[in-house]
């Protein structure tokens, strides 16, 4: 468990920072030409979960929490530190998103790959998070 509470806190810690660096700046790198560009957009309501009240995202979230705490506590989930990694990353950038929800009423989006809409470090942990998680079932 110990392990999981680690990678959340890193994940929102280093998710927080970016956001912070990326909202305190006033420029963009890149141009939408390009395969990778670095540019702030505050999305609003991309995702149709993102048009939940603050309040119903804060219940999924620890919602979202206890039921991984149960299946951990229950065995469903292998007890490697590749699945609590990927618990902890996953669990940290949804809780990082939520916390830009809280504050800022949109989530602060600032990666651009090729076509791909926007995207944080929150995002990118979600999903490697859930990779891992998918790959500590595959490992065992």
């Amino acid at each position: 468990m110990l392990i999981v509470i680690t990678a959340a806190v890193s994940v929102i810690a280093a998710d927080q920072a970016s956001k912070a660096f990326i909202l305190s700046r006033s420029w963009a790198v890149g141009s939408n030409r390009e395969f990778l560009s670095i540019h702030r957009q505050l999305t609003r309501r991309i995702v149709p979960i993102s048009t939940f009240p603050a309040g119903a995202l804060l219940g999924l979230w620890i919602a979202s929490v206890v039921i991984v705490a149960g299946l951990l506590q229950a065995g469903m989930i292998p007890e490697t530190a590749l699945s609590a990694a990927g618990s902890g990353a996953a669990l940290g950038g949804a809780a990082g998103n939520l916390a830009d929800r809280l504050r800022h009423g949109a989530i602060v989006d600032f990666i651009a790959i090729g076509r791909w809409p926007p995207f944080n470090l929150a995002d990118a942990a979600i999903v490697g998070g859930v990779g891992l998680l998918v790959l500590s079932f595959v490992k065992t």
